[in-house]
């Protein structure tokens, strides 16, 4: 199967059903007979500009309809998507677009400034296609349409092509091109769809960017005729107000957002009665914000984990692991990042290549199967280290309880060494939002004459709330310890996060360590 196959789908069994929605706008909804009749029409479009299979294709717009069926363009005309992030800065745009060999860019009226800088520095960009009315001499969707055929076409089924090249980020360097194939993420979406029952023209909100999670996600309910709702931006009131609004069905949210939601006063004023599945993921969530959760929205949530490399299907939590005996699961299992998915094999490993078979013994999570990547884009070496003993190697720390699931306890970088004991910072994390003044947190190491590494809390807090260093530190010692406390708490307005809503551990820690001869990291 190629992934324009699960929209194709969506188009057989529902060609008069709304396919996708702009929120906040009053055009009426593009039906999925509309949507695939311009997805040929952009095709053949880009096959009568010269580009051959294997081209590389960017949609550089914020959350849009006419962002989605250019991508939905690109894929049937065999090319090779590119997904640029419209919240990053234009700098690593033009990293990434540079690096990843950027053949077209489609690109949103509202992104013109940024796409003169692209245009001066890719030069490897043959083509510029505004998504709106004509820029300069820029074609427009339109023009570009003019004169094709609406007329139906499949790609060939080409499994091991490759479908995307997906930026790892960048947090901890130039960001590194993650090469996904049609059967890398036809195992992630069949890994989805074996965790949520998907039925006839459910409503998925993309509220978070479709260049990621949010986009993907979206696809197993296309495949059912699902209606999706865009929305460019968000803002925490409207965002309630549209699930409540459109009876939305589904949507993916990062940790991070659902804590705004959260911290809303009027959060339980709302009406979630339609909504069956609140996925979250990209980071580790809070037990006690994610009970809260369950609370306020009902029994919905679903966690899914995984990285770019193994795109968002490593393992899961799904909606009924989050419940026991009707009621909310006991605070460590709500720690657990879910059993593996079934498409996907999952172990730990020591740092010697040998798998750790016991429950409980902790390792590197490592996986393989057909949703692993061939690897990074024209960089072989990267490619080589982490795909080391035959396994793609996450990076991540944890370990199998002996009801197989599993338990991410950090990041192997993000690992404090304090006195010659070790302290996991998620671990601590999850300890300090526990308080109820606290919104979200970053627990780091920093430089200690005495303990080599201090345990440091980085707050920001709820609106209205308040709590000192000194009653917080406290908090965390008679759950954790003394050794695993914070030695200090340091309260701001806000963490740094990325365009995706990721704090920014680098970011946090540079600023206590920018002046030692060693970081920490």
């Amino acid at each position: 199967m190629n992934l324009i196959d699960f929209f194709d789908a969506g188009l057989a069994g529902y060609p008069d059903a709304p396919c996708f929605v702009d929120c906040g706008h009053d055009a009426p909804a593009i039906t999925y007979a509309q949507a695939g009749a311009l997805t040929s029409q952009i095709a053949r479009g880009l096959q009568g500009l010269g580009f051959e299979p294997g081209f590389h294709g960017a949609v550089l717009s914020g959350n849009a309809e006419a962002a989605f069926t250019a991508l939905l363009g690109v894929l049937r005309a065999q090319g090779v998507w590119l997904p640029v992030n419209a919240r990053n800065s234009v700098e690593t745009n033009i990293e990434f677009l540079q690096d990843m060999d950027c053949d077209v860019l489609f690109y949103q009226a509202s992104y013109a400034d940024q796409v003169a800088e692209i245009r001066a520095k890719v030069p490897r960009i043959r083509h510029y296609i505004s998504l709106g009315e004509s820029a300069r001499t820029d074609l427009s969707v339109d023009q570009l349409i003019q004169g094709q055929s609406s007329e139906m076409f499949s790609a060939p089924s080409q499994p091991q092509s490759l479908a995307m090249i997906m930026g790892t980020g960048g947090t901890t360097g130039r960001s590194k091109g993650v090469m996904l194939t049609h059967r890398n993420l036809t195992a992630t979406l069949a890994n989805h769809m074996s965790a949520m029952q998907v039925t006839d023209r459910m409503t998925v909100l993309a509220a978070a960017p479709i260049t990621h999670t949010a986009g993907l996600v979206a696809m197993p309910f296309i495949a059912r005729g699902g209606r999706v709702i865009l929305m460019d931006g968000i803002d925490p009131q409207n965002l309630l107000k549209v699930m409540e609004q459109e009876q939305v069905n589904m949507l993916f949210l990062p940790p991070t957002v659902i804590y705004a939601l959260l911290a809303q006063p009027n959060v339980r004023d709302f009406d979630f009665s339609a909504l069956r599945y609140l996925m979250y993921g990209a980071a580790p969530m809070s037990p006690d914000k994610l009970a809260e959760a369950i609370e306020v929205f009902g029994p919905v949530m679903l966690q899914i984990y995984g990285q770019a490399e193994v795109p968002g299907a490593i393992s899961v939590l799904r909606v009924e692991d989050h419940l026991i005996d009707g009621g909310v699961a006991p605070r460590q299992r709500l720690l657990s990042a879910g059993r593996r998915f079934p498409f996907t094999r999952v172990a730990i490993m020591d740092d010697d290549g040998k798998l750790l078979v016991q429950p409980g013994a902790v390792g590197e999570i490592v996986a393989q199967g057909d949703i692993v990547t061939q690897g990074y884009y024209k960089n072989p070496d990267a490619t080589a280290e982490v795909q080391r003993h035959g396994w793609h190697c996450t990076g991540d720390v944890g370990y199998f309880d002996e009801q197989g699931f599993l338990f991410i306890v950090d990041r192997k970088k993000d690992m404090i060494v304090t006195g010659g004991f070790n302290v996991f910072s998620s671990e601590v994390e999850a300890a300090v939002m526990a308080h109820p003044a606290v919104k979200d947190c970053a627990v780091i190491g920093v430089p200690d004459e005495k303990w080599g590494e201090a345990v440091k809390a980085v707050i920001e807090l709820r609106p209205n709330q308040s709590v000192t260093p000194k009653e917080l530190i406290q908090f965390v010692k008679s759950r954790l310890g003394s050794v695993k406390a914070p030695k200090d708490v340091e309260i701001v307005d806000q963490l740094p996060r990325s365009t995706v809503g990721k704090v920014l551990k680098k970011e946090v820690r540079k600023k206590y360590w920018q002046h030692q001869e060693r970081m920490v990291s």
